[in-house]
């Protein structure tokens, strides 16, 4: 079917959408140590910009859940191998689609109480955990990562070994205080996973 074919290119959907949202519609939000004034002011003057990057995040997840499932399927093979790493995989995505949502109503909160003015000690609180609501989903995308070195490296799936290697470094350092770093490399590594598998696709539908 095409649209099976297609899915995996929801992981490129997905990296371009967080990045919209997060990087470029909300840029640069009020800070941890900021005051209560200047976090109420910011959300009271830009409610529609956030409001529109908790969109676009919102729908990251929706892409980046197709992506783990279509994944999961790559990672299994033509017959699955009866391994537990794809679902590893998959139980990686699956939290991390649930981390998005909980960063995006954190977020929507922090919106919502600069527009209705709500008492400055919840902002602040509010802001507090919505600087650190991002490690909800980015944490998770490791166990994905670890999935997928499990499953390559035992010589299950569509992805090249060299793929199972770096998912395996990346997937580590997503335990550790670089995991920023392994966040932007990750996205690198779901672009061209995304390629490779919509590539494997077409080349069984021809066959």
């Amino acid at each position: 079917m095409k649209s099976a074919r297609l899915a995996p290119l929801s992981g490129i959907a997905f990296v371009v959408l967080l990045i919209l949202g997060i990087v470029v519609v909300s840029g640069n939000t009020p800070s941890i140590d900021d005051s209560a004034s200047k976090i109420a002011s910011y959300y009271g003057d830009h409610k529609a910009k956030e409001t529109i990057a908790v969109i676009l995040v919102g729908l990251s997840a929706v892409f980046l859940s197709i992506f783990a499932v279509s994944l999961r399927d790559n990672l299994r093979g033509a017959g699955g191998d009866g391994s537990a790493w794809p679902t590893v995989a998959l139980i990686g995505g699956v939290v991390s689609v649930a981390g998005i949502f909980f960063a995006g109503a954190v977020h929507l909160a922090l919106v919502n109480g600069g527009d209705k003015n709500i008492s400055p000690e919840a902002m602040v609180a509010v802001n507090a955990i919505d600087s650190d609501s991002l490690l909800a989903f980015v944490v998770p995308l490791g166990i994905m990562l670890i999935g997928v070195a499990g499953a390559t490296l035992s010589g299950a799936g569509a992805l090249p070994k060299w793929m199972g290697w770096v998912a395996l470094v990346l997937g580590i350092i997503f335990f550790t205080p670089l995991f920023w770093a392994s966040l932007l490399l990750t996205f690198i590594w779901i672009i061209v996973a995304s390629i490779l598998m919509y590539r494997r696709a077409g080349a069984a539908a021809t066959a």
